[in-house]
């Protein structure tokens, strides 16, 4: 069974002139609920809230690897990568079973 999880997560979020408080280096105060750190944070939450409440052996691992795809040539390429990382997975690790014989 595979340890790990793939994914693209796309944000389109248009520019906006808020009354957000800036600091002198032009960065933004104000809640987090729209980014990267949050979205993952509700989702953690969801994923560990059903493996409790369905009894399942389950924990995550303390961090994660993020990427900022900046191209359709790159989204393209992770794509593929994720959708063939379940048949690799299998071919490299014969599902675990390759361990015991």
């Amino acid at each position: 069974m595979p340890d790990h999880l793939h994914g693209i997560l796309l944000f389109d979020k248009e520019a906006s002139e808020d009354s957000t408080p800036t600091q002198n280096d032009g960065s933004r105060f104000g809640p987090q609920s729209q980014n990267l750190a949050s979205v993952l944070r509700g989702f953690k939450s969801a994923v560990t809230t059903y493996a409790r409440h369905n009894n399942l052996e389950f924990e995550w691992q303390a961090r994660f690897h993020d990427r900022v795809v900046r191209n359709q040539h790159e989204l393209e390429r992770i794509s593929a990568y994720i959708l063939t990382n379940p048949t690799r997975w299998q071919k490299e690790h014969d599902n675990g079973e390759g361990l015991f014989r």
